[in-house]
């Protein structure tokens, strides 16, 4: 699937099944704009995020590492998703939704709490993550993940975004008495398209993420051999004339600071 500006998916005018309010959008738009300057300006406590996000539900906790490898643009995207076509193991339409709290309590700390919906209404993820650290197209951030039970009724939150701090859940339990938090607020999202394939033991995830402002494609595959992986993914691309570099900001980072780098 090609992502094309002319197109792009206006999540912050769908917090519903249906169409948003215009003042909902607008007060999006103003906290985005808020929790922006607040992740600009994390200062000493930036290296609290991984701390904080490793509080909430150990159980779960994980340290994702990822490559992720940035493409140019919708034709070396196609180029790409025609190469991987015998190991496509699935395509899922997310759609990625970002909370803080009203005093930007975790955006101060680096934290992401983000509620990712699948193909409409088939499945809820939420996750917490500390800031992700990129280096040579090669991303470590701690993460941890709760499925929630009924996906269909978790759209609600896009509305009521503090009904989220009554779920049963250790992420919510953790944020709850690390901030004393009583209330969260909605900071919009983005929708992704991605195709997940099998390539030499990995599963590949090829993206391409739709902005109000535009669009951005990566190649990404998480792994615990990651020079390893990237080695061979460059060899991949380079062999089939792939023009590719690697990524340097998180999709959350392009969201809550309006950009495409």
């Amino acid at each position: 699937m090609i992502c094309l500006r002319h197109f792009a998916v206006r999540l912050s005018e769908k917090a519903t099944a249906g169409t948003a309010t215009a003042t909902t959008a607008a007060g999006w738009r103003r906290r985005r704009a808020a929790a922006a300057t607040a992740w600009q300006q994390g200062g000493p406590q930036r290296a609290r995020g991984a701390e904080v996000a490793a509080s909430a539900g150990d159980k779960q906790q994980v340290m994702e590492v990822e490559v992720k490898l940035r493409l140019p643009g919708p034709e070396a995207h196609q180029q790409l998703a025609q190469l991987l076509a015998p190991g496509l193991v699935a395509t899922h339409q997310q759609e990625n939704y970002f909370f803080d709290g009203p005093g930007r309590e975790l955006g101060s700390t680096r934290v992401v709490l983000r509620l990712r919906l699948y193909d409409g209404d088939k499945k809820a993820l939420l996750t917490l993550k500390g800031e992700q650290v990129l280096v040579d197209g090669i991303g470590r951030a701690s993460e941890v993940e709760e499925v929630l039970p009924d996906a269909a009724a978790a759209r609600r939150y896009l509305q009521q975004p503090s009904e989220l701090l009554a779920l049963p859940s250790d992420i919510m339990k953790g944020l709850a008495q690390r901030y004393g938090l009583a209330e969260l607020v909605g900071l919009g999202g983005f929708s992704n398209s991605r195709q997940e394939a099998a390539w030499r033991g990995f599963t590949l995830e090829l993206d391409a993420t739709t902005y109000p402002w535009g669009c951005v494609y990566e190649l990404e595959a998480e792994t615990d051999k990651p020079e390893e992986l990237r080695s061979q993914l460059e060899e991949l691309l380079q062999s089939h004339g792939i023009q590719y570099s690697y990524s340097t900001t998180s999709k959350f980072a392009n969201f809550i600071n309006k950009t495409l780098v």
